[in-house]
């Protein structure tokens, strides 16, 4: 499963580069479904750095714009990165949620 969760992670992050040059209708599906399964196997501490920098991402990412140049590219491709990190929050806080109700009921 390892493999499985690493390869996710790795196609997230080249086809957000990718969508600062190609535009497709399906790609921020893609990036979120892409974001849970890389999420699969983290521990809770890796869970609560990924809740940061979806914050991060999804707050900030649009204010790379300001730069000259590049901006726009960066922008987007921080914002596709921002869609991946919440499908990979999403996940793992069901994950979690899954688990504690597991504990609470099975002891």
């Amino acid at each position: 499963m390892h493999k499985v969760t690493a390869a996710a992670r790795l196609l997230a992050v080249l086809l957000a580069i990718a969508s600062a040059f190609i535009n497709i209708a399906v790609m921020a599906p893609v990036l979120f479904v892409l974001g849970g399964i890389a999420a699969i196997g983290n521990s809770s501490e890796r869970n609560a750095k990924n809740y940061l920098m979806t914050i991060v991402l999804v707050l900030g990412a649009q204010t790379l714009r300001v730069l000259p140049y590049l901006g726009s590219y960066l922008a987007t491709v921080f914002t596709s990165l921002g869609i991946a990190f919440v499908g990979a929050s999403i996940i793992a806080i069901t994950i979690t949620l899954e688990q504690r109700i597991r504990q609470d009921w099975l002891g």
